[in-house]
């Protein structure tokens, strides 16, 4: 056995990264019979069986995953955000910076388009403990603070369709000639380019997986765990968690809510608490009969 990394699921095929080069293998039997599921991402051992053939043998133990996308073992979630055509709605980049952080993955801000416009959001999201960068794929601004983020890391790229997730990773890594699709000028939006979950590895150590948009990140990711743990996981709430007047405080617009209050005064912005309140109701329609 030798041990690799899973970099592309395609037509029941896992191609695996080892030492000795990328090996196209097939799951045995008991991957199906016991349920288990290889990812992109995933650490292997697989049985080389010559040709550039092999055979999964097991799947390491997972620091997280995702469902759709499905990858794992995700160390920075690049969340591709812009201020041009297409527009972010900041409640995009927060929900998928929650899903983040209750997963054990550092969320980081990327505002591409710079060059078009700059947006207003970056301060906040810095303001917040988050890193922020502003990038373009045309002029190469903040690229080199990027790769210097993700160095080294299993980075995740996502963002609304339209927003240049590809055409970054090609502004990185021109070899990598990855499809990138015009943004429609009638719709406002971008037509999805990414036709599978690939792990691509760039020059400055980091592997980066080039996902769908964020309609992939679907309600699926929002369960039982995240309703209980949802304050928390936005970060700037957390100094003034335990401060409520009330312990069953939901910091939506509850009487002597420390969290509101610093809303109120400005220290938390009010975007961000209009993105929790929205994740609030959504993951308060969940019952735990609902959970398998």
């Amino acid at each position: 056995m030798t041990q690799g990394r899973i970099v592309k699921a395609l037509s029941g095929f896992w191609y695996v990264r080892t030492e000795d080069g990328v090996l196209e293998c097939r799951a045995p039997g008991k991957f199906r019979k016991n349920n288990i599921l290889p990812l992109v991402g995933d650490m292997a051992l697989v049985e080389p069986l010559g040709g550039g053939k092999g055979s999964l043998g097991e799947i390491l133990p997972r620091k997280n995953r995702f469902i759709r996308p499905a990858v794992a073992n995700v160390d920075i979630m690049v969340i591709i955000a812009s201020a041009a055509v297409p527009v972010t709605e900041p409640y995009l980049i927060d929900r998928v910076a929650a899903i983040s952080e209750l997963k054990n993955c550092e969320p980081v801000i990327c505002f591409n388009k710079c060059d078009l416009k700059r947006s207003e959001l970056c301060g906040i999201y810095r303001d917040a403990g988050f890193k922020a960068v502003e990038t373009s794929a045309v002029t190469g601004e903040g690229i080199d603070e990027l790769k210097n983020i993700i160095s080294g890391k299993l980075c995740a790229f996502t963002g609304n369709s339209g927003v240049g997730k590809s055409s970054l990773l090609n502004m990185m890594e021109p070899d990598f000639g990855i499809p990138t699709g015009d943004v429609s000028e009638k719709l406002g939006r971008g037509r999805h380019t990414t036709r599978h979950v690939e792990l691509f590895q760039l020059s400055c150590g980091a592997f980066a997986v080039d996902t769908p948009g964020y309609a992939s990140f679907e309600e699926s990711e929002i369960d039982l765990e995240m309703k209980s743990r949802l304050p928390e996981l936005f970060r700037e709430f957390r100094p003034y968690l335990g401060s409520c007047r009330f312990n069953d405080c939901a910091h939506v617009s509850d009487l002597g809510c420390a969290v509101v209050k610093a809303v109120e005064e400005g220290r938390i912005s009010r975007s961000r608490h209009d993105s929790y309140i929205k994740l609030y109701q959504l993951a308060k329609q969940l019952r735990e009969w609902e959970e398998k």
